[in-house]
Parts: structure tokens; C-alpha cells; sequence
């Protein structure tokens, strides 16, 4: 039976959110990522803005130049990810086979449930109706018999259309597209690509399997498969992520150390916060930074044990950037933190000591905070207490009270 693959993306996800929140910014140039003083980039950018030349990921510094009437907005990523919560809900009433892409997109297969819709085609046009009417914003759908096909046809059907690759029809749908909308083909592959006068999908169809895969190892092999609508990929209901990761840019290089260390431990805490609501254990730390000369180091650590405890983490993490911030290299415009090899579900050692106080404190602090707010609480040492203040001072933050749990 050939397969029936539903992708289905939001448009213009924040911006579209923050325009159904304030009407009057229906019709301008949104911009969500940062304010144009400050050092971060877009992550959103709605259509109008978009005529400008602003996409996802151009520095908010840039965007401005390109657009300075823009509306730029911080953006609130609670809200982001309630919507997004919803947005999956609906689409698991249609079926049990649902995998999540991000917050704004998802991936549907409607094959099992083919005795309750006679017509999928009809079944996908309830889909994009009852999500629009319930969510209130527009979305775009893709159909194909498997999930790089719709993927490509949901890029065909923006903004807000519906376009199904019917059977028979794969092969003239991809020849006239472009390489660049191939998953898998990067800049760089791309540029080697078009040194070999290869522009469309179908020009990569008289390339050899061995030619792709002497050029790209491994990746030439999906990118051969790929090209000709080959992918036999199930959708994964429920994947544990490869890493979770808090990082910040800061809106002037800082130098102070201890308001450095301060901010990492806000960003350990952001990140066990994150493992916690997932059920998830670490099995690496790792710690990146980029300097006021824009270098990017990065050091990291494998535990003998996974973790999810803020204070172990946030240890690893404060002895890992003492390695990287030795000498007269201190001044600094980003800091991260990233927990990797993740598992669900800690696997105990028979020797390994127990403490009952960990596991009850940190769903509690999950529970105060989801009712009062993230900067209800602090797992911070005391003496970080007032560095941790003026990082929040300095950088706009507001926070609501301190109480000290560590």
C-alpha cells in the first residue's frame, strides 16, 4: 500500500503568534528574536518582513539595517511551546502516528488509519481546517508516500496552501526543483555540486551512487535515495532528543568571572529544568563560549554515571569553563551549556547511594515555578546570589523573588 505522509508546518510561527495576540501588528514586518540594539539573531520573521530580505537566523543588528521599521519583539517562549502543546494535541486526535519536527511543524501517517478515511485527500483538508480554526493561525500542508516528499511539498504549498504529490507523480514534482531543497545538501555540498553544473534534483539523477558517495561519503548515499523519492523512514512517535542545550549573548562583552560562573549556573539550571520535564539523564556536559573576538571554543566531559542533578552538572560545567577562560581570554559575548547522550530514565547501580531528597526536590521546584514563574526560585550557592542579580539587572531581566534551595 503506498504510503500516505502528512507534514504539516505553521507559518511564521512566532511572528504569527505574536500577531494573534496584537492584532494592530497584522500587516508589519514582526521580527521575534530581540530588539535591534541587541547581539542576537532572528528566529522568526514574518512574511512581510521577509520581502525585506530578513529570514531566520540574520542578526537582529543586520535585519534592522535591512528593515528599520520593523517590529521587533523579544518574544515569549512559554506561550511558543502552549501553542505548539496544542498544536500536537489536535493532530493526534487524526492518528496515533504523529512525530513532532519542532514546535511549529509535525509529521502525520495516515496508512493504518485508512478503514476510518475512505479519501485521505478529504481527510487532510479536515486536518488543515480543524487546526486552523482551534490554533487560529495558518498553516501549510504537504502530502507524499513518505516524509522527504512531504516535506518538499508543504515548501511547495507555502504560504498557508495544501499540495499533494499524486501517485505517478514524484518524478516530475523533483526534477525542476532546486538541490538547495534537498535535505542533506548543505552550503558546501552545494557548491561542489554546482561546480559539476548540477542546479536541478533531476540533473543529480545522472550521477553515479559511487560518484555521490566519493564526494560525500555516507550523506551521498541519502542524498542518491532521496533525489529519486526514496525514503523508507518510520515516523518516531517518541525519540529521546540527542542533546538538550541553554545558551545566552550577552548584550556587552562581560569580564567579571564571577558573574560569568553566576550565569552559568542560571543556564544549568534552565538545562536540568529542561531533563527533568523529559525525564532525561545525561551522559556529557559540555560548555561552549565565544569570546569578544567571536573564536568559539567549546570543552566537554563524559560521566561514569548520567546525570540530571543541577548541582553535579553545574560543577562539571564550572570546572570545564575554568579550562576554557584562562589568561587574558575572558571577555566574553556568548556562554552555553549542553547535556548530550541523553537517556530516558536513570539506570541505577546496585552500589550507587540513594537519595530520595533529589528526586522530590526537583519536581517540586518544577511545580512552584510553573505556577509562580522560572525566577520564583534560585538553585544557586548563596554568594552567587548578588552576581546573579546584577547579571539580571544589566541584561533586563526582572526576577520576582530569590528563595535559596542550595
Amino acid at each position: 500500500m503506498r504510503r500516505c505522509i502528512v507534514h504539516i508546518d505553521i507559518d511564521a510561527f512566532f511572528a504569527a503568534v505574536e500577531e494573534l495576540l496584537d492584532p494592530s501588528l497584522k500587516g508589519k514586518p514582526v521580527i521575534v528574536g530581540g530588539l535591534p540594539h541587541e547581539r542576537g539573531v532572528a528566529s522568526t520573521a514574518s512574511y512581510e518582513a521577509r520581502k525585506f530580505g530578513i529570514h531566520s537566523g540574520m542578526s537582529l543588528h543586520q535585519a534592522y539595517q535591512l528593515c528599520p521599521r520593523g517590529v521587533f519583539i523579544r518574544g515569549n517562549y512559554q506561550v511558543y511551546r502552549a501553542f505548539s502543546e496544542n498544536f500536537l494535541r489536535i493532530l493526534s486526535q487524526f492518528t496515533p502516528d504523529v512525530e513532532s519536527a519542532s514546535l511549529d511543524e509535525a509529521y502525520l501517517d495516515l496508512t493504518r488509519c485508512s478503514a476510518l478515511y475512505p479519501s485521505f485527500s478529504r481527510a487532510v483538508q479536515d486536518i488543515k481546517r480543524r487546526v486552523e480554526r482551534e490554533l487560529g493561525l495558518a498553516v501549510s500542508v504537504g502530502v507524499g508516500p513518505n516524509k522527504t516528499l512531504a516535506k518538499l511539498a508543504t515548501n511547495r504549498a507555502k504560504p498557508g496552501g495544501l499540495f499533494e504529490i499524486q501517485p505517478g507523480g514524484e518524478e516530475e514534482f523533483l526534477k525542476h526543483l532546486g538541490i538547495e531543497l534537498l535535505p542533506g545538501i548543505g552550503p558546501k555540498a552545494q557548491v561542489i555540486l554546482r561546480m559539476l553544473n548540477i542546479q536541478r534534483i533531476g540533473d543529480l539523477w545522472g550521477l553515479p551512487r559511487a560518484t555521490l558517495r566519493a564526494l560525500f561519503g555516507l550523506n551521498g548515499e541519502e542524498i542518491y535515495l532521496q533525489s529519486r523519492g526514496v525514503d523508507s523512514r518510520p515516523l518516531a512517535s517518541a525519540t529521546v532528543p540527542k542533546s538538550v542545550s541553554r545558551e545566552s549573548t550577552f548584550l556587552e562583552d562581560l569580564w567579571e568571572q564571577r558573574l560569568l560562573l553566576a550565569h552559568l549556573a542560571y543556564l544549568c539550571d534552565r538545562l536540568t529544568l529542561a531533563l527533568r520535564k523529559d525525564r532525561l539523564f545525561a551522559h556529557i556536559v559540555e560548555v561552549k563560549v565565544r569570546y569578544s573576538d567571536f573564536k568559539t571554543e567549546g570543552r566537554r566531559r563524559l560521566l561514569l554515571s548520567p546525570l540530571q542533578d543541577m548541582g553535579e552538572i553545574f560543577r562539571i560545567a564550572r570546572e570545564l569553563f575554568g579550562e576554557l577562560c584562562t589568561g587574558s581570554r575572558l571577555s566574553l559575548r556568548l556562554v552555553g551549556v549542553k547535556a548530550s547522550d541523553l537517556v530516558r530514565g536513570r539506570p541505577l547501580s546496585l552500589f550507587e547511594p540513594y537519595s530520595p531528597r533529589q528526586e522530590q526536590l526537583g519536581p517540586a521546584m518544577d511545580r512552584v515555578r510553573e505556577k509562580y514563574g522560572f525566577g520564583s526560585l534560585l538553585t544557586v550557592r548563596e554568594k552567587m546570589l548578588d552576581e546573579i542579580y546584577s547579571f539580571e539587572k544589566r541584561q533586563g531581566f526582572v526576577l520576582k523573588t530569590a528563595s535559596l534551595t542550595k
